[in-house]
């Protein structure tokens, strides 16, 4: 029988707070760790989409806030894939918007507010297990505590404008760690439920974050999806399963459309990948192979609020390679040039003082928006 599929969604989930929980650190050393994913748009109707398409946002339909249902009739998503293989589909969200009910039997969604998900949670794996009788189980399942306490809580709190929030960035990113330490108390809880189910040696289990939280890092990125910085972009994977390779952090460029051709591969799939995103499944199961970084990768996004809001369309946009950063802010026409290793923070904008790397990524930039 195909391997059962368990997708983790640590909504809002930042690269560069993981080891402030132990418990997390814990399951990083018995899988691998893709710690430089690269968020093709930084909010999570947007993200997801991508990533359970192997498409960018304008290619599957979905590039802005208000095309949440807008996705393309003729773009497949993975519960279909999977579906097609034999597999029993299911979901528990945040909301019904997050993606579509499309190739799933189950698609239910929970209050952020009055949901206990370390129990729900555990209780779903188990009762769709059942469902699945005889055929591979296919689950995604939303932790949002983070984005209770960041997000739904801040927009609460303050306004976009509302300078407090910005100076109290260290304040904010302690109430951040404190919460990151429940999602990775909540995501041993996962991994010891389908131990206990008995089911690990035949499922792949996988924990991500769609997109980071601003923490006030930059004025009118009250939390995430105004801008393409990388404390929103830059995602993370953790892979385990009985053939993943174990102990092993890649910090390589990777994409989140490469998921979909990567679960493809892995469950040998029948189904034809005819998207953008490339498969990393040969990584995954070989400790001699090297991954790869991309040459170039790619995001946009377009504000539901702050100095230069766009929800029904993209309005920033960014390419990114190992060393550099191009932004494109689209509203003010203004283009922002960041050396990614030198100045990690992207204090330092560099568009003027390096004619060569921005007239060479620009032009790329451009192809990619108007493809």
């Amino acid at each position: 029988m195909k391997p059962n599929i368990i997708f983790v969604l640590l909504d809002g989930s930042r690269w560069d707070r993981v080891n402030h929980s132990p418990e997390f650190i814990e399951l990083i050393h018995e899988g691998t760790f893709l710690n430089n994913v690269n968020a093709s748009i930084p909010y999570t109707i947007g993200s997801v989409n991508s990533l359970f398409t192997g498409l960018y946002g304008k290619d599957n339909g979905i590039d802005a806030y208000y095309k949440m249902f807008r996705l393309k009739d003729s773009v497949k998503v993975l519960p279909e894939a999977l579906k097609e293989n034999g597999y029993f589909t299911a979901c528990d969200l945040l909301s019904e918007k997050i993606i579509s009910k499309r190739g799933y039997d189950i698609h239910q969604f929970h209050d952020e507010y009055k949901d206990n998900l370390s129990e729900r949670h555990p209780k779903f794996i188990k009762d769709c297990l059942e469902k699945a009788k005889d055929k591979p189980l296919f689950l995604f399942l939303h932790f949002t505590r983070i984005h209770t306490v960041t997000v739904s809580e801040i927009l609460k709190k303050y306004e976009w404008n509302n300078q407090k929030f910005y100076d109290n960035k260290e304040d904010n990113l302690l109430n951040y760690d404190k919460t990151f330490l429940e999602a990775g108390h909540y995501a041993k809880l996962i991994k010891k439920t389908i131990n206990d189910l008995g089911i690990f040696d035949n499922t792949l289990l996988v924990f991500f974050s769609d997109h980071g939280t601003g923490v006030g890092e930059r004025f009118g990125e009250r939390n995430y999806g105004s801008f393409t910085y990388e404390e929103t972009i830059r995602a993370f994977f953790l892979f385990m399963g009985k053939d993943i390779v174990k102990n092993r952090i890649s910090k390589k460029l990777r994409e989140n459309i490469d998921i979909f051709p990567t679960i493809l591969d892995f469950i040998d799939s029948n189904v034809q990948f005819h998207g953008t995103g490339q498969s990393f499944n040969d990584y995954l199961k070989n400790n001699d192979k090297e991954l790869d970084d991309k040459p170039y990768v790619y995001s946009e996004t377009g504000a539901l609020q702050g100095p230069y809001p766009s929800p029904t369309k993209p309005n920033v946009f960014c390419i990114k390679t190992v060393e550099h950063k191009l932004i494109y802010l689209k509203t003010p026409e203004e283009w922002r040039l960041f050396n990614l290793k030198n100045d990690p923070n992207e204090i330092h904008n560099i568009y003027n003082e390096n004619e060569i790397v921005s007239k060479k990524l620009k032009k790329k930039l451009i192809e990619w928006i108007n493809r």
